[in-house]
């Protein structure tokens, strides 16, 4: 017999840390979207679009700016080897951060011929951006570890404030770069300030060498199994960006930036507190071999009630809430954001339960998945025939709906098989 206990403990206890990430992340986000209608209004299309390319290749080399390994933080059971877990991906941080910087230099003549308005010195803040972001994110992890989810929000609250301000600033100012700059101060920040908190909360002094190595090579399958499908995976993410870019101009990427970041809206708000949470959670569970589906179920219905709502809002009054929002000239997004709601609903609702198969090692599963969805996506680089962007736009939500779909059965069939192999009734 289930234990309906611990399931209405677990239930009410997973809701309040997801409530308590979920405001924080709330009032994060107010700040940007607050400040959008000036922005909009004030920066170009061209402008965005540059901001917006800045953003992908950002977060591609974020996913390989640690190898996966601040992901191993929650998982040892004893706190001191996640703490070791902690350097190690400190110095693997600061190495990409390195290799990095000496990239861009040697390449620099290509890149900025490719951007109008760049120079040397804003190309640098890219790997000053993704340094101190990975720096936050590693101690952002470890605050997730120890339940401390009221600190990891507030870390994301003073990324917001630091960046809207610089943003703020330059755009009264007709500054160049005031968006990368906005950016770049918001993570360095975001960084120090999350430092600051794990460094209040517990000491970090004592350090062994031998057992960074121990956690190096425990946890080497996640860079084995993890590195090269989380990079495929954000660069899907970011593919559209890539895609238009090379097929049409920065204005029509401007607009898409635009849509992407209302349509990103349910998952900053609610999926990525979730994906934290249920990682924390599901991650003691197993530890413990307990059940994990009475985790899941719930989380899957309730994100698709909020997809569905999200879905009609934006299918009656998507142009309209663009207009309004960036005023006159920014209707294109809105039709966008009319074909791309589907595809970023459909990964609401599955795409923050992927860390429940890293929780169950099931790293090729994860990695198979994440190289399939890859090479549908990179085929659409490779269609010449289509001359519009909304056809693009339709072929790449076919694609993304059905490999979500799947990625949710897979979710959910390897954490019935865990719990009819591992977890006895009690």
């Amino acid at each position: 017999m289930p234990n309906l206990k611990f399931f209405n403990v677990t239930l009410k206890s997973l809701g309040k840390d997801i409530f308590v990430l979920s405001a924080g992340i709330l009032v994060a986000q107010i700040i940007p979207l607050a400040l959008q209608p000036f922005l909009k209004r004030t920066f170009t299309p061209e402008e965005f679009g540059t901001y917006d390319v800045f953003l992908k290749s950002f977060s591609i080399l974020v996913a390989l700016s640690c190898l996966k390994y601040e992901n191993a933080i929650l998982l040892p059971k004893k706190d001191s080897d996640s703490k070791h877990i902690v350097f190690l991906s400190l110095i693997i941080t600061s190495f990409v951060f390195i290799v990095i910087t000496v990239l861009i230099v040697l390449f620099k003549d290509y890149v900025l011929s490719r951007f109008e308005g760049l120079t040397l010195g804003t190309l640098l803040l890219l790997p000053i951006s993704v340094l101190s972001y990975t720096v936050f994110n590693i101690f952002n992890m470890y605050l997730i570890r120890r339940g401390k989810f009221m600190l990891s929000s507030t870390g994301k609250v003073s990324r917001r404030l630091s960046e809207g301000f610089v943003q703020l600033i330059f755009g009264l100012g007709s500054a160049p770069n005031g968006l990368l700059f906005g950016d770049v101060v918001g993570n360095v920040v975001q960084a120090v300030f999350t430092f600051w908190k794990v460094r209040v909360l517990s000491p970090l002094k004592v350090v062994s060498w031998n057992r960074i190595k121990k956690m190096f090579f425990e946890y080497r399958e996640l860079p084995i199994y993890t590195l090269t499908p989380n990079i495929l995976n954000t660069f899907v993410l970011g593919s559209l960006t890539f895609l238009v870019l090379s097929k049409f101009d920065k204005a029509e990427v401007g607009y898409l930036e635009f849509t992407q970041k209302i349509l990103s809206i349910p998952s900053v708000f609610i999926s990525m507190a979730i994906s934290q949470v249920v990682f924390q959670r599901v991650s003691q569970l197993i530890n413990k071999k307990q059940k994990i589906l009475p985790i899941i179920i719930p989380v899957v219905f309730f994100l698709t009630l909020v997809s569905t709502i999200f879905i009609v809002t934006i299918e009656f009054y998507g142009i309209e809430i663009f207009t309004l929002v960036g005023g006159e000239g920014w209707q294109n997004s809105g039709e966008y954001a009319q074909i791309l709601v589907y595809s970023s609903a459909t990964m609401l609702i599955f795409s923050p339960l992927g860390k429940v198969l890293i929780a169950l090692k099931k790293f090729k599963t994860n990695s198979l998945w994440e190289i399939l969805k890859f090479i549908a996506i990179v085929s659409l680089f490779f269609i010449n025939e289509v001359t519009s962007i909304k056809v693009y736009l339709k072929i790449y939500t076919l694609i993304i709906v059905f490999f979500y779909i799947l990625y949710g059965g897979i979710i959910l069939i390897n954490s019935y098989k865990y719990q009819i192999e591992e977890v006895k009734d009690k």
